[in-house]
């Protein structure tokens, strides 16, 4: 596929990861949220935590192979929306209960991401970009062309039914419901990304196949392998959090794929810092949040998000993610006036 350098890096030239024993810390924060569940009682306010929850999710694994892997998959969205009809058609055309098609969603979700990157395989560089986004422009048509199958063509799909996990009923009314389910299943799949996969043997040789890959061939590193398990699990993710969507919404239209969505999670990973933890997940949280409050301002909302984007790369290069080392400096202790002494 490719390789990327100093855009997808730290100023130090190495991407950042969570620090060991930052795992405490991260699930303190889950906690948090956890607890803050039962504060919150307005159910809009708990709407806007739900899809960040979600799109947490989303822009995390598109972080696992655009900063972390260095592939410039542009078919992320294209892999949510499939996800997201896949189980759909599953429980509406098929009559298949929703947990299983949840998880036949996920695996079919999957196997999609698998398909797309093996050709990438073959390509370099802007050549990648230009396929997998080839495939999100692909995705429109051919769901109005699979409209004899079930996808509901340019109507979409409508009283997706919802989750029922022990007897209780996750419905588009059941906020409380959601918002536990969602923060439950961002903060695994968050934590299986960046502490488990990244930490571990396979995320190093991501990060080597992503900033040399001839140099990580000669240390025997497969990148056939690493490249496809990268994308695989990325799209894995993005499904899974594709399904969970369709079943909150109760609702999949092709406006899915429209541009503001795929401009939403461009704007998560630029304004939060590519490949450094935690900033997918704050992009996530900030931009979906703004995204909301901007809800009035109408065709000028992308307009204001845009320029947003701008002052951030201008002020923060690194994104949000950076903003620690600004204030405290690499070393994580606070910068101090070098008096001579």
């Amino acid at each position: 596929m490719t390789e990327t350098h100093a855009t997808m890096t730290s100023p130090s030239g190495a991407t950042r990861s969570p620090a060991r024993g930052g795992d405490l810390l991260y699930w303190a924060v889950a906690a948090a949220l956890a607890v803050a569940g039962m504060l919150i009682t307005d159910s809009y306010v708990q709407h806007v935590l739900i899809l960040c929850f979600l799109w947490c999710m989303v822009a995390a694994a598109w972080d696992l192979t655009l900063g972390y892997a260095g592939i410039f998959n542009y078919a992320q969205i294209a892999l949510f929306a499939a996800g997201a009809y896949a189980t759909a058609m599953l429980t509406l055309k098929l009559g298949v209960p929703p947990l299983a098609a949840i998880t036949a969603a996920t695996a079919i979700t999957a196997l999609l991401g698998l398909a797309i990157a093996l050709p990438c395989l073959r390509l370099q560089g802007e050549y990648v970009a230009l396929f997998t986004f080839s495939v999100h422009l692909a995705m429109p048509p051919l769901i109005q062309l699979a409209k004899g199958w079930g996808t509901g063509g340019t109507m979409g799909l409508l009283g997706v039914p919802p989750i029922k996990i022990f007897g209780v009923t996750l419905g588009p009314m059941n906020k409380i419901g959601w918002y536990y389910l969602a923060l439950a299943t961002a903060a695994v799949s968050v934590y299986v990304i960046y502490f488990i996969v990244l930490r571990s043997r396979t995320g190093r040789a991501f990060v080597a196949l992503r900033d040399s890959a001839n140099f990580a061939r000669s240390l025997g590193i497969n990148e056939f392998k690493y490249r496809l398990l990268a994308f695989t699990l990325s799209a894995l993710i993005t499904g899974f959090a594709g399904a969970l969507y369709a079943h909150y919404t109760s609702v999949v239209t092709p406006k899915i794929l429209g541009n503001e969505f795929i401009l939403l999670a461009i704007v998560m990973l630029a304004i939060g810092g590519i490949g450094r933890f935690p900033g997918a997940v704050l992009g996530a949280f900030v931009v979906t949040i703004l995204n909301e409050l901007l809800r009035d301002a109408g065709t000028y909302r992308l307009l204001i998000l845009g320029m947003l984007v701008v002052l951030t790369l201008l002020l923060l290069p690194q994104g949000l993610a950076s903003l620690k080392d600004r204030l405290l400096g690499p070393g994580g202790k606070r910068k101090t006036r070098n008096t001579g002494e």
